[in-house]
């Protein structure tokens, strides 16, 4: 009897912690401009996954870049994210990135940006990169390519 219990016991918690799937990414949402100065800019998105597993594990960002106006303005880079188990949850991408980058190695390019903010009161920016899933010894990279246009009101 005891062996039948053990065998039980060892059986339930071996196929109640398995991975049925990965982790979902589901999509890029809340993209927006925090800030906006003469130096900065300052942008938050949410990266949206759903984990249908018992098992947590943690995220972590792989060097996503930051494109505003078709221009690099930057990566994001964080701490790594613990997943929670069995939800729905989303991850902050937020990064402030200089201005005189732009200013430096684009200036052709950002006359026409000024204008086209002037004018139309929006930027398009992208997030470009990965997001790469972490149990143990597995490892899974989600991509990332999201663009967007942020009206700037």
């Amino acid at each position: 009897m005891k062996k039948f219990l053990l065998l039980s016991t060892i059986f339930t918690v071996i196929t109640g912690c398995t991975i049925s799937k990965k982790p979902e990414f589901k999509y890029v949402d809340n993209i927006e401009v925090k800030n906006i100065g003469m130096r900065n800019i300052t942008l938050r998105a949410d990266a949206v996954f759903n984990n249908p597993n018992s098992l947590k594990g943690t995220l972590s960002v792989d060097d996503i870049h930051v494109f505003v106006d078709n221009i690099d303005v930057g990566t994001i880079s964080s701490e790594e994210f613990d997943v929670p188990a069995e939800s729905e949850f989303a991850i902050p991408l937020q990064g402030t990135f200089s201005l005189a980058k732009i200013y430096k190695d684009n200036k052709n390019s950002l006359l026409g940006s000024v204008l086209k903010v002037i004018q139309t009161d929006s930027i398009n920016i992208q997030y470009k990169g990965s997001i790469r899933y972490h149990l143990g010894d597995f490892s899974y990279p989600y991509k990332i390519n999201k663009e967007e246009k942020i009206s700037l009101k």
